[in-house]
């Protein structure tokens, strides 16, 4: 006794459709999966950080101001590593989180503050332009979950 299957339209459906859904299944699965925030991450070493960035603020001298602005620079590059965005600069990274989180583009000028703190020895940081840089980098970590 020979037995054979043969395939019918509907059959070939069936099982193009059961495809389909298993494909469609893992696609959503990864993309709601990437770049979440951890939720192993600790966002009391990012409120505590912040808070004393806010304390170099209150000293009141320009150097203080330089270095506010710079740890405030590295803790968002902190969180866009920990969030796994891709990129080997700062830079990178914050260029790949701006295609999901669009209002981080706004720390573009921020960034480049802190590049020109770095940077040039001659640059003048005054308390009005670094107050407005860390407003910036707050809004960036409120806007990724960690404040």
């Amino acid at each position: 006794m020979d037995i054979s299957w043969e395939f019918t339209v509907l059959d070939i459906t069936v099982m193009i459709g059961i495809v389909l859904i298993v494909v469609l299944f893992v696609v959503v699965k990864f993309f709601s999966n990437s770049n979440k925030l951890p939720s192993d991450i600790d966002r009391k070493f990012y409120q505590d950080r912040w808070k004393k960035i806010e304390e170099l603020m209150s000293y009141g001298k320009e150097m203080n101001y330089k270095l506010a602005v710079i740890e405030a620079d590295k803790l968002l590059d902190d969180c866009l590593k920990s969030m796994r965005f891709q990129g080997g600069t700062m830079a990178e990274r914050l260029k790949f989180a701006s295609y999901k989180f669009t209002k981080l583009k706004h720390v573009w000028w921020a960034h480049k503050v802190r590049n020109k703190i770095v940077h040039e020895t001659r640059y003048t940081l005054r308390h009005g332009e670094a107050k407005k840089v860390l407003t910036l980098f707050r809004q960036a970590l409120k806007l990724l979950g960690v404040l």
